[in-house]
């Protein structure tokens, strides 16, 4: 008997309009094992099989009798691939379920994400072994849901399954009411900014939960602001007038302008700052970023797409810097790239929960950093301005 027959939960999603997600890997591995594996053609063997590299979620057994290993993600992850593969190594030494498998023939890897990043297909071009990679989604459909999965990055769509109204709906996990100012925002919000913002807090809520942090959420006008305390700030949500738009600020890593030619030096540490950056977000993934100097959201940031298609007219603060990377210390908005370059952080994923977990992460160190030196919690109060 398998570890789901014995211990079986109840399929949870997460509601955002017109899409939902899994509340956990968990009910995704749930899913995928009692619903999805059959309609692929897969016989289920184990869930959450240990080896040498790690926990694989699935390994199952193919038409052919070759041995599957399947990992799922609940969120874009740019470490599947690398995951995957070291799972691959240890197993073709283990060779479990022998006698069910024939080791004679290829390994099946199987990614299932929500999406991947562009590195991921450059990963893709160049990998040798047996992988496939899928994307999915969950939209309403009659009273209830439809769980759709295709091959990536070539469309292909695999299978469709309907989700019966039965699963118990959850918006949100144990969370206090949100204040006036973020209900009031979500009122204004398309579905997939809806999506954003519920996903944005929620994940706040769960890092801090994880670590035993407090956090506030302090509505500020038609702002909400997620802090630890008022100079340690983590991300403010609000509505873009300009713009007509949701607006997320994240409190990330940066530097000076001189640091630009400085990281990675010894020295780099004296150019490190945390700065409040406002995000630009397409299909859930950032595009570009821009720095906010001291902290002022009403100072016009721009992106050169904005400036390209008549959007904005060009600030007078840029005219003389547009030719150089000074401009994103002057209001520019940088590419996702430059940005993650920049800061030494190649393998981070450009998702939107991958830059939240990033404001997190940070938000945690400065805050270890502080106890640990109380002369460091001055300059790091300091850094925010």
């Amino acid at each position: 008997m398998s570890d789901h027959d014995r211990n079986p939960t109840t399929l949870r999603l997460r509601v955002y309009g017109d899409v939902a997600e899994f509340e956990t890997e968990r009910h995704l591995e749930w899913f995928f094992w009692h619903t999805v594996l059959a309609q692929m053609g897969l016989t289920p063997l184990k869930s959450q099989y240990n080896c040498r590299e790690g926990v694989c979620d699935i390994l199952a057994r193919g038409a052919n009798k070759e041995l599957v290993i399947i990992e799922l993600k609940n969120t874009q992850d740019s470490h599947v691939v690398e995951q995957i593969t070291a799972y691959f190594d240890a197993l073709i030494d283990e060779r479990p379920f022998d006698e069910q498998i024939d080791y004679s023939q290829p390994i099946a890897l199987y990614t299932i994400c929500p999406s991947y990043s562009a590195r991921t297909e450059l990963t893709l071009k160049y990998h040798k072994l047996g992988l496939t990679l899928f994307t999915y989604s969950i939209i309403r459909w009659d009273a209830g849901f439809k769980f759709m999965l295709w091959q990536w990055p070539e469309p292909g769509e695999v299978l469709q399954v309907e989700i019966p109204a039965a699963p118990e709906v959850l918006p949100h996990l144990d969370l206090p009411d949100p204040p006036r100012s973020f209900v009031n925002l979500l009122g204004k919000c398309t579905d997939a900014e809806k999506h954003w913002a519920i996903r944005t807090r929620d994940q706040t809520y769960e890092f801090a939960r994880n670590h035993k942090l407090k956090i506030a959420e302090t509505p500020d006008g038609k702002w909400t602001r997620f802090e630890r305390t008022k100079q340690y700030p983590i991300a403010e949500l609000g509505w873009d007038n300009k713009r007509d738009e949701l607006a997320i600020f994240l409190w990330l890593p940066f530097m000076t302008v001189n640091g630009q030619w400085n990281m990675g030096g010894p020295r780099s540490e004296n150019f490190k700052k945390t700065a409040m950056m406002r995000l630009w977000i397409v299909n859930d993934q950032v595009t570009c970023l821009a720095y906010v100097e001291n902290g002022r959201k009403s100072w016009l940031i721009v992106t050169k797409e904005e400036i390209e298609t008549g959007k904005f007219s060009l600030p007078t603060k840029l005219r003389k810097w547009m030719q150089y990377t000074h401009s994103y210390w002057k209001g520019l908005a940088m590419p996702v790239q430059f940005y993650l370059e920049t800061m030494e952080l190649p393998d981070r994923a450009d998702s939107l929960s991958s830059f939240v977990e990033l404001a997190l992460e940070h938000s945690l160190q400065r805050l270890r950093k502080s106890k640990s030196s109380p002369n460091q919690q001055a300059s790091a109060s300091l850094s925010n301005t």
